[in-house]
Parts: structure tokens; sequence; C-alpha cells
């Protein structure tokens, strides 16, 4: 399947099952925030006064990465791109490097920045890139740049993931 990817300024691609929209709340959607700003050049830098960017990150976003990395949302994180992709299925990855489960099967395709405003602000519709039903169950993706993600179903062997990657 072929899709756009436009991403915004400390942007990002999220994929993740609609179910796990509900677990989010505002200091998730504030550690995402965080995430999002790798170098520490948005307003996020001023609620941490004194202190460094390298320290504040890792502290303040823990909670958003645990999220990640048990297998509920995957995130590549992007500065600025516009570019066309695909999302395809394969019967094996022999190295898949990111795990997703999805319990529902019903996947969600959005942008980081879209994802945050429409959960703080659940009155805005959503602009989702794709939605795809598939069985479910657990996923492994993997891609060598953001314009090729390829993804199997499969049974992960451990169940601590690194599910965030920056691009």
């Amino acid at each position: 399947m072929k899709f756009q990817l436009n991403c915004e300024r400390m942007d990002g691609f999220v994929l993740l099952d609609t179910s796990f929209l509900k677990e989010f709340d505002d200091s998730m959607l504030y550690a995402m925030d965080i995430l999002l700003d790798v170098q520490g050049t948005s307003e996020l830098i001023f609620d941490f006064p004194d202190e460094e960017w390298s320290s504040v990150r890792p502290r303040e976003t823990e909670i958003i990465k645990n999220f990640c990395n048990s297998g509920k949302m995957v995130l590549w994180l992007i500065d600025e791109i516009n570019v066309e992709c695909e999302f395809n299925n394969t019967d094996v990855l022999s190295a898949p490097s990111k795990w997703l489960h999805l319990p529902t099967g019903k996947l969600l395709a959005v942008t980081a920045n879209e994802l945050i405003q429409c959960l703080a602000y659940p009155e805005l519709e959503m602009e989702i890139i794709f939605e795809l039903d598939l069985p479910k169950g657990w996923y492994a993706l993997s891609n060598e740049d953001m314009d090729k993600i390829l993804y199997c179903q499969k049974t992960p062997e451990h169940n601590v993931f690194e599910n965030i990657e920056e691009y």
C-alpha cells in the first residue's frame, strides 16, 4: 500500500492499534511533545529553567518510551519530510527492528503532531494517514528508510522493544 507522509518540523510518524488511544492522558501527550523536540529548540525548554535538555528529555519522556517499548506504539521521529511511502506485508522478516501489538487489528497511521493535537482537543477531527484492518496479534516491522516499511504477523521472542527511532 502506498501513502503520502508529510511531517512538519519536530514531528513523527506513528503506528498503533486504535484501542490504545484511550490510554493517552495529558502527561503522556506532554511527554510525547518533549520527545519530538530532539534538540531542545521549542518553547518547552522554558518549562525547565536551569536544566540541560540532554538531562530533561530522557527523564521527562520515560512514560511515552515505556508505552512505545511495550509494543503499543511505533514512533519514528522525523524533522520535516514529504515523501511517498509504502507499507507492505511480507511473509518473513528475519531481523525485525520494531514490534507492534494490535489487540483489535485496527491499525492507525498518523503524524505525531496530529495525534497529540487531536487527543488534547477531542473536538478536532484527526487527519489520518491511513487505517488498516489486520488480523489481531503481534506484528514485526522493519524499514531501512521511511519510504518502505515491511510488516508481518509474528510472535515476539521477548517483551521489551525499541519502538522509537530518530530520522
